[in-house]
């Protein structure tokens, strides 16, 4: 493709990705539908898009590191801290039950759709090892909700502070339950397949998750320290800028930190997203620490400019994200039909996994019909899907499944927002965000 049209490309796409914003601000409308429906457009005018397999793991991981930073920098650490326990537990209980039910429908839709592609069963029997863990995987893809697509999503709802912490809180773990039990599965079947490797197969999955969220956890809170400390150098930001001199760069700084925590938080075994989401957290809250004697003192804090800039940052990569997922979607009746259908039946499983953990929040409980609906899948759950291919195992429609179930759970989480999240008045909001 030419440059040319690609930049071209490019400007209509944040164009009408700006639109579609301002239309759900004023309406209630939700943008996503529209710009997945402009993503299958543009493919439809591709020639090829094999180019996107290359961009996609680098879209993905910036994505999600921008995305969480900047809903960090929006929370109450207090709230944060209150929420975390519970959060995990409700989280834990979701994705649970969410394995269970996909994991059950998964083994059916192999046999009796997809003629045992996914795994021979033995005839006589209703039982296929390799089928039984293909199905696990295509559960453990999709029992996360998407951070992408969530924070922008709750930050234009009238939510109470409360729920939408947890909802920032529930989409940051469970992409790393995504990763880790996907790999993990994958390892205990190639631990399968060669019996030398499979005596630690069974003990992955608890340190993987504990080093993942462990690490993480530290390195995004250390590190938004360390950065606030040495925003304290920084000049201070002039009212108007009139002059090359007046510009700060805190902004790009900030940003590019954050990255560089995110790929180091990874290569040490732990979890970007959670470090990218308590690095912003950290410095959202910088006037909390004043225990700490330089910040009490000099106390530092993200202001409203950082937040306007990471905020457009966001926008931009969560309007592209949506574009993506439409153009490498191939629309295939059948697909399209069990994206539709797995996606009610995740409706029902979060129902169900909210009605079990938080039935004494009666503050919770009143948004239930709208907690139930806000359950998109998304960059994790994209990127977990091609990793069956790349280690030599052919499980044909998994993928095109997977993304299929993305796409019908974004836009079930838009219609729930439009129908239930507009309900709820603003000042209940703007109270408990006082408080």
């Amino acid at each position: 493709m030419e440059t040319e049209v690609v930049f071209f490309s490019i400007g209509i796409i944040t164009i009408i990705g700006y639109i579609a914003s301002n239309i759900f601000d004023r309406t209630g409308i939700p943008d996503t539908p529209f710009l997945i429906i402009l993503g299958s457009i543009a493919a439809f005018f591709t020639a090829s898009t094999a180019g996107l397999d290359f961009i996609a793991p680098y879209l993905s991981a910036l994505a999600i590191a921008v995305i969480l930073f900047n809903g960090g920098m929006y929370l109450k650490i207090r709230q944060v801290i209150e929420e975390t326990p519970r959060g995990f537990f409700v989280t834990s209980t979701s994705v649970i039950i969410t394995i269970f039910v996909l994991t059950v429908i998964g083994y059916l839709i192999n046999f009796f759709v997809f003629d045992q592609s996914w795994g021979t069963i033995p005839a006589g029997e209703w039982f296929g090892q390799e089928a039984l863990l293909a199905s696990l995987f295509f559960g453990a893809a999709l029992c996360g909700t998407s951070s992408a697509v969530i924070i922008p999503l709750v930050n234009k709802l009238n939510l109470n502070k409360k729920a939408e912490t947890f909802l920032t809180i529930e989409s940051a773990f469970t992409d790393v339950f995504v990763v880790v039990l996907s790999v993990t599965i994958l390892s205990i079947l190639s631990g399968i397949s060669n019996p030398e490797t499979s005596g630690g197969a069974s003990s992955i999955l608890l340190q993987g998750i504990a080093g993942k969220f462990s690490i993480g956890i530290v390195f995004g809170m250390l590190g938004g320290l360390i950065w606030l400390k040495i925003l304290q150098s920084f000049p201070t930001r002039v009212g108007r800028i009139s002059s090359q001199q007046d510009v700060v760069h805190d902004d790009i700084l900030t940003l590019t930190t954050c990255l560089m925590l995110y790929g180091f938080s990874e290569m040490s075994g732990g979890n970007g997203a959670l470090a990218a989401l308590c690095f912003g957290l950290v410095l959202g809250n910088g006037k909390e620490f004043g225990f700490i004697p330089s910040f009490r003192d000099n106390p530092v804090d993200a202001g409203s400019l950082m937040r306007k800039f990471q905020g457009q940052i966001s926008f931009l990569l969560t309007t592209f994200f949506f574009v993506y997922l439409g153009m490498i979607f191939e629309p295939v009746t059948k697909i399209i039909l069990l994206g539709v259908f797995i996606t009610g039946l995740l409706v029902v499983a979060r129902n169900l996994s909210f009605r079990i953990t938080l039935k004494k929040d009666k503050s919770m409980m009143k948004d239930l019909p709208l907690l139930s609906s806000l359950l998109p899948r998304g960059l994790a759950a994209a990127a977990v899907s091609q990793l069956p291919s790349t280690l030599g195992y052919d499980w044909p429609y998994m993928q095109q499944l997977v993304i299929s179930v993305i796409i019908f759970s974004v836009v079930a989480a838009a219609i729930g927002s439009f129908v239930y999240g507009r309900s709820e008045e603003p000042e209940v909001k703007e109270t408990t965000s006082s408080s």
